[in-house]
C-alpha cells in the first residue's frame, strides 16, 4: 500500500543518475525559464520513447526529436540515455508511492482505500513505463538498488502506520509490523502489475475495494463501507 502520509520516500543520491559526479558537463539544468523548459520536455519525451521502445532499443536522437531540440542540446542536461532513464523513473516511482494528506479526522479504513486508490490510479496512467522500469531493474544493479531503497522507505511508512493503529487500539496486536508492511506492501505491488499487464476482467474500483478489504482484515481491522459521494 501507498504511504499514507504526504511526505516522500527518501532516496538516495545514487537516484541522482550515473552523470551525478559530472556537474560541469550539465550547465543549463534549470537556472532559467528556458533551461527548466527544455530540461522538462527531454523528461517527457524520454518517458514516451521509453515506453514505445523499450530501454534498450531507445535511443537519444529519438528522444531529442521527440522533445524538439537539438542531439547535442540533451548534453546540457544529461550526460547519458542511463542518467535520464534513471531521473524519469525515480518522477513516477516518487509519484506512485506518495499520496496527499488526508484530514485528521479521516477513518483509518478510509485511509487505507484512499492510499490504494492512489496507487491504483497512478500505475494505471504509467503502467508501461513501469513495465519498462521493472525489466531495467532485472539488468541493471544501480537501477535494481534504488528501487529496492525507495521500497524499502515505503514499507518502513507502512510499519509505522500499523504501529499507530495497534497503539490506538485498531489493529491486531499479535501483528508484527515489520513482516505485515513487506507482506501487504508485496500484495498490493504485484497485483497491481497484474491488473494492468496481463489480460484479465477485473475492475478498477472492484480491485481497490477488495484491495482494502483483504488489507484491514489482514490487520485485524473493522472493515467499512466506501463513503458515498454527494452525488451518490
Amino acid at each position: 500500500m501507498p504511504k499514507v502520509t504526504g511526505r516522500r520516500p527518501a532516496i538516495s543520491n545514487a537516484s541522482r543518475g550515473r552523470g551525478a559526479t559530472e556537474p560541469e558537463k550539465r550547465r543549463g539544468t534549470g537556472r532559467t525559464y528556458r533551461g527548466r523548459e527544455t530540461r522538462r520536455r527531454l523528461l517527457e519525451a524520454a518517458k514516451e520513447v521509453f515506453e514505445r521502445d523499450g530501454f534498450i532499443h531507445a535511443r537519444i536522437t529519438d528522444i531529442c526529436t521527440a522533445a524538439g531540440i537539438s542531439h547535442g542540446s540533451f548534453y546540457t542536461y544529461f550526460v547519458t540515455k542511463e542518467e535520464i532513464f534513471t531521473e524519469v523513473a525515480d518522477s513516477v516511482e516518487v509519484e506512485l508511492l506518495t499520496t496527499e494528506p488526508a484530514p485528521e479526522d479521516t477513518d483509518p479504513v478510509q485511509r487505507v482505500r484512499l492510499a490504494n486508490e492512489h496507487y491504483l490510479r497512478v500505475y494505471g496512467a504509467n503502467a508501461k513505463i513501469m513495465s519498462v522500469i521493472h525489466q531495467v531493474s532485472t539488468i541493471d544493479a544501480e537501477v535494481r538498488d534504488i528501487r529496492l531503497q525507495r521500497q524499502n522507505a515505503f514499507a518502513q511508512a507502512i510499519e509505522r502506520r500499523i504501529h499507530l493503529l495497534q497503539e490506538s487500539g485498531e489493529a491486531d496486536t499479535g501483528i508484527e509490523p515489520a513482516y505485515a508492511a513487506q507482506a501487504l506492501g508485496g500484495m498490493v505491488a504485484h497485483f497491481t502489475d497484474h491488473l494492468f499487464n496481463t489480460e484479465n476482467d477485473f475492475d478498477l474500483d472492484t480491485a481497490t475495494e477488495q484491495l482494502t478489504r483483504i488489507w484491514v482484515n489482514a490487520l485485524g481491522m473493522r472493515y467499512t463501507a466506501k463513503p458515498q459521494s454527494p452525488e451518490g
